[in-house]
């Protein structure tokens, strides 16, 4: 695109270059052994054409345009009446300039060229044929200006909607990149919960154990009979811990699997904090390690569940399940919310958002109304990938 607008500017140049040459020997043939004051006039008429040819887009406006095509206009024909110049040929670059140039205004291109050739029909004695031959010049260039500017037009829409797709890539990179962040982040919140639990439960148990294991090492010698039944406690105590243990181990196991399930984990007691809903999750299955895509679709789309029933369901409950099987992930979200009153579904922003993420993932999503209230988001997404299929079997 570059090398395009290159080739341009040096194409422009090139004819404003010629045109400056061929002007200079207009100007030599028509004032060649003229008075001083044609020579004068010619050098003025010159000067304006070259404020034309030279001046900047950015300098032009309306105004100007008039200004010097008028002043061209008038000097020719003061000169040619008043002190019989025979300059009148200077008229016909203005002509050809006016109804060709790219940076004039639409009215401006019209009026002045219609201006110049009613000049041009003063200073000679044109038939009907040539007239009407004439201004269909003008309006032939006028309407090749017409589609080059929409040619010029349509081109910078397409630039500019391949730099708004490349910048909307970019920020969906960006988003798939935040995403990630997110899910490591809660599986790093989970893991700290766990690590607390552990501590706060166990800790608390071994702490208790010691103190009466030492106080049980005094009691043996003083009272056998009592240090006894502290042992049959103490046993107690140890087997509680190590059902604690068992426990933290296999829930910790279970999320080393990967990054899915400890977020989810993460974003239902996320929830769960700033809500007065109780939660409840059940893991029907056992998972495999999810791919980091995978995780970041189904996290989305809970996410998107639990948003809904946070502000639509006036619920008490929610349930959220999930298992694998076959290679798909089944997540279902079910509340004991509000039904509505009509019994009909208004799909909104949250709710198309499921259908299009599982979609663009080659699963699908569905929801229910169910009886006698609540509500059912159900997504069926695949560890990889898949092309969604075409309507048709195409």
């Amino acid at each position: 695109m570059q090398t395009k607008i290159k080739e341009e500017k040096l194409y422009i140049t090139l004819i404003r270059v010629l045109g400056t040459i061929l002007l200079f020997l207009a100007y030599y043939h028509e004032y060649q052994n003229q008075a001083l004051v044609s020579y004068l006039s010619g050098l003025f008429i010159l000067l304006m054409y070259m404020v034309l040819i030279w001046a900047p887009v950015s300098w032009w406006n309306e105004f100007k345009y008039y200004v010097v095509v008028f002043s061209i206009i008038a000097v020719i024909l003061i000169f040619h009446y008043i002190f019989d110049s025979p300059a009148a040929g200077m008229l016909w670059p203005l002509f050809f300039m006016i109804i060709f140039m790219t940076q004039v205004y639409p009215r401006v291109s019209i009026i002045t060229a219609i201006s110049t050739l009613f000049a041009l029909s003063l200073l000679y004695e044109f038939s009907l044929s040539t007239i009407l031959g004439l201004l269909g010049i003008i309006f032939v260039a006028r309407s090749i200006k017409i589609r080059r500017d929409a040619h010029r037009l349509t081109v910078r829409h397409l630039e500019e909607l391949d730099q708004a797709h490349k910048e909307l890539e970019m920020a969906h990179t960006e988003l798939q990149e935040a995403s990630i962040h997110s899910i490591r982040y809660a599986a790093l919140e989970e893991r700290t919960r766990l690590a607390r639990d552990i501590h706060d439960g166990i800790g608390h148990e071994l702490t208790s154990l010691i103190f009466q294991l030492e106080a049980l090492e005094i009691m043996q010698k003083a009272e056998p009979e009592k240090a006894s039944e502290s042992i049959r406690q103490l046993i107690g105590i140890a087997r509680k811990a190590m059902a604690e243990v068992r426990v933290a181990v296999k829930e910790w196991s279970n999320d080393e699997m990967g990054l899915g399930i400890i977020a989810i984990k993460s974003l239902i007691n996320q929830t769960q904090s700033r809500s007065s809903i109780t939660f409840h999750f059940n893991q029907n299955s056992e998972v495999s390690d999810w791919p980091i895509e995978t995780s970041v679709v189904v996290y989305r789309v809970l996410q998107e569940a639990l948003t809904n029933i946070l502000r639509h369901s006036n619920a008490e409950l929610t349930w959220i399940d999930i298992e694998e099987t076959d290679g798909l992930i089944k997540l279902t979200v079910t509340d004991n919310g509000i039904t509505m009153r009509d019994g009909t579904l208004k799909v909104g922003y949250g709710l198309n958002g499921i259908l299009s993420r599982c979609k663009e993932w080659g699963g699908k999503g569905s929801f229910a109304i169910l009886e006698p209230h609540g509500f059912q988001v159900e997504a069926q997404i695949p560890l990889e990938r898949l092309e969604h299929k075409k309507e048709g079997g195409e």
